[in-house]
């Protein structure tokens, strides 16, 4: 099969972050300008008017839909590269944290609440879970492959889980009356979705070899094209 066109992982998760993060930033300085939000809001109160609502809910498609759909060639390699029932864990919580992300934008609080709220504790709880064990399985593998950096990986990487930990314990405490809502319990919100994508930048020092593509079956190329996407994983 001859390789069509190939997209780096690494990058594909570089570019959806990002665009993700100014997506929501662009919904929040609309609010604002309007008077729809204060300066502290919840990230969910961006979903409930028009017209940063729009933007609101494609964004949080397209990063929903870029998370659930690129576990699938990372559960590929991992499997590959280490074996053993952690990669498909990992694979089923990052699954379930894209859907969370764009049953998010679907569903807004104003909605039914507790379809949105399931929707966050997925989104939130999915990437935290795939993360933890994503810690454990890119330390094991880089011990082998790049065992001058894979201590120091191992730290960042944990210590993004230790702060989305705090901060969703915290999140909890103002939740419960513990600690005061206003304004603590929307930064530690806004905490969470920054650290969860921070995390996912670290993709870059282990995937940067790998990427999906889209093959071409050259034995049916005289009578018809077949194309794979997204899928198959090539290391090139």
């Amino acid at each position: 099969m001859a390789v069509v066109n190939s997209y780096p992982v690494y990058r594909l998760f570089d570019f959806f972050m990002l665009t993700g993060t100014l997506g929501l930033g662009v919904c929040y300085a609309i609010a604002r300008y309007l008077g729809h939000v204060g300066t502290f809001c919840d990230i969910s109160s961006l979903v409930v008017q028009l017209p940063e609502r729009i933007i609101f809910r494609m964004n949080f498609s397209l990063v929903g839909s870029l998370l659930a759909a690129m576990a699938f060639p990372i559960h590929n390699m991992l499997q590959k590269r280490v074996g053993g029932w952690a990669p498909t864990f990992a694979a089923i919580f990052q699954c379930l944290s894209g859907l969370g992300v764009i049953l998010v934008g679907a569903c807004g609080p104003s909605e039914i609440i507790e379809v949105h709220l399931l929707a966050a504790f997925l989104g939130f709880g999915g990437s935290a879970f795939a993360q933890i064990i994503y810690n454990f399985v890119f330390f094991s593998e880089d011990k082998q492959t790049q065992p001058d950096s894979a201590k120091r990986i191992f730290a960042v990487r944990s210590l993004l889980s230790v702060v989305f930990l705090i901060c969703a314990t915290c999140l909890g405490l103002c939740e419960a009356g513990i600690l005061p809502e206003e304004p603590f319990g929307h930064i530690f919100e806004w905490s969470l979705w920054f650290n969860l994508l921070f995390w996912y930048f670290t993709f870059k020092y282990d995937l940067k070899d790998f990427y999906v593509g889209s093959l071409d079956d050259d034995a049916e190329a005289k009578s018809s094209t077949v194309v794979h996407m997204g899928v198959p994983l090539l290391s090139l």
